[in-house]
């Protein structure tokens, strides 16, 4: 059984039609066996506080929360 994890940030417009830019979020998807079987979003404090959470290995969530922290200072 093969398990991957794979992800990207998004930074899309506000999903209510306002002007304003929603945050950029990262997402994530987990696949076993090429099938996907989990995803999740999240802001960079939601991210944050997902870190804290969990008690694994959280090498390509601190790599995405950087990339959440580089895209917005790039807006």
């Amino acid at each position: 059984m093969s398990e991957e994890l794979s992800w990207q940030v998004r930074d899309e417009a506000d999903e209510r039609g306002s002007r304003q830019k929603a945050p950029p979020r990262a997402c994530f998807y987990w696949k076993r066996d090429g099938q996907l079987v989990r995803s999740a979003e999240f802001t960079q404090a939601e991210l944050e506080a997902e870190i804290e959470r969990l008690n694994a290995d959280v090498t390509q969530f601190v790599i995405a929360l950087k990339m959440l922290a580089l895209s917005r200072d790039l807006r």
